[in-house]
């Protein structure tokens, strides 16, 4: 209700009361006191419900702010960590007057107080046990009050349908307000779509790991026709990867990147086995058979909508940069960044790994072998970068070179998930 209406029905009020108390004065009259008793009764009860309606408005208004401000923000946010950390930024910020806890709630873990820089007090941990079955947002005394002068709090499950995934803890020492309805209200509304969002980022993040394991599987398929292969695409990937950070491309960019090396080969599933596995030197027919791999992996991976800003890699890793590659014959920068970077990967595991034809060379002999074939097969700054970057790691530790090995092979990861921290309601 604005200002002014209060004012002036206020006013009004006080009017009526003096001229009720004239009235008495004047001994007007029973009858006339009387009317005037059940007007001020009247005018009281319409301004309690105005006043009543006018909380709710502004806590409707203050829910609508909130969640506003939060799905502003949601573009921002990549993982359950950072939904959390935004949910308890506005919490705290709406209720700076109070304490705001979080804790995750599982049946297969213990409870874990999240956020919190020292060990939870005996009371909190004993408040938040309490808590556990709590279906929706209620408030409850602390009698006796706490060594911290809590004599209240709220609590709020962190849930989404049949899914729980945390507690919400307010607390309430005897200097500040006592919680309203209105404030229940907003938190299990904060609470429910923290819920909802957390619920979304783990559906995502399952989905994600499916088709990890689904790629790999696929990758394996084709690493199965040729024993000297198998693990190649992996290790690309990890290579690959490893060089697309230490250019600082963008996690998304990372991302298809990897996707790309995993599945630059897919396409020889489709190339026959006596030209894959064949080792002595190859004819002119075999070898443009097997030059027709990044056109089937292209093909193969091309059906896959969301695999797109990979394709370039897939399709180009095979061009040198002096022109001299296949499948098009593109020559320096116009050869795609993605697929440069896979190219020397590619180049560098092949080096470093046995085949039919000769035993696997030492990285220091491949980083050699990668130099002489700077701006001629491999793009000579990424050469270069590669080149740092893998000495910088292994010069000076012997069994470095084991350790990034099997880290290589059993490199599947999703960067997507990046950044997770302590603060995951995670079970």
């Amino acid at each position: 209700m604005p200002v002014s209406e209060a004012t002036t029905a206020n006013d009004v009020v006080g009017q009526l009361a003096r001229v009720r108390d004239h009235a008495r004065e004047l001994n007007a009259g029973d009858a006339i006191t009387q009317m005037l008793d059940s007007v001020a009764d009247a005018l009281d009860q319409i301004l309690g419900e105005h006043q009543g309606m006018a909380d709710e408005l502004i806590s409707a208004y203050e829910q609508l702010g909130i969640v506003f401000d939060v799905t502003h923000k949601l573009p921002t946010v990549r993982n359950e960590s950072e939904v959390l950390s935004l949910f308890l930024r506005s919490l705290r910020r709406t209720f700076s007057s109070y304490s705001v806890f979080a804790a995750s709630r599982s049946s297969s873990a213990p409870l874990r107080v999240l956020d919190c820089d020292t060990d939870p007090e005996p009371w909190l941990m004993k408040a938040f046990q309490n808590a556990i079955s709590a279906q929706k947002a209620t408030v409850q005394p602390i009698d006796p009050p706490s060594s911290t002068g809590v004599v209240e709090l709220m609590v709020a499950p962190v849930r989404s349908r049949e899914h729980s995934f945390g507690i919400i803890l307010i607390t309430r020492n005897a200097n500040t307000d006592e919680f309203r309805a209105s404030d229940m209200m907003i938190v299990e509304s904060l609470a429910n779509f923290c819920g909802d969002l957390i619920r979304n980022h783990r559906l995502v993040r399952e989905m994600r790991e499916m088709s990890v394991q689904m790629v790999r599987s696929l990758v394996n398929a084709v690493d199965q026709k040729d024993e000297y292969t198998s693990g190649h695409s992996l290790r690309v990937a990890y290579y690959a990867t490893r060089l697309g950070s230490e250019l600082n491309l963008r996690d998304v960019d990372l991302q298809m990147l990897q996707w790309g090396a995993l599945l630059h080969d897919v396409g020889k599933i489709g190339i026959r086995d006596d030209v894959l596995k064949k080792e002595g030197r190859l004819t002119d027919d075999e070898f443009n058979h097997i030059k027709e791999h990044p056109m089937r992996s292209h093909t193969v991976v091309q059906a896959v909508p969301q695999l797109a800003d990979a394709l370039a890699g897939i399709l180009h890793h095979h061009e040198h940069y002096n022109g001299k590659g296949y499948p098009y014959g593109l020559s320096g920068e116009d050869i795609p960044l993605q697929a440069r970077i896979i190219q020397i990967a590619d180049v560098f595991d092949a080096l470093t790994s046995n085949r039919s034809y000769r035993k696997a060379f030492t990285w220091e002999k491949a980083l050699d072998i990668l130099s002489s074939e700077a701006g001629q097969t491999v793009d000579p700054k990424l050469q270069q970068t590669f080149d740092a970057m893998i000495r910088r790691e292994l010069a000076h530790d012997e069994t470095a070179w084991g350790r990034m090995v099997n880290a290589a092979s059993a490199f599947v990861q999703d960067l997507g998930d990046e950044g997770s921290t302590h603060q995951e309601f995670a079970p």
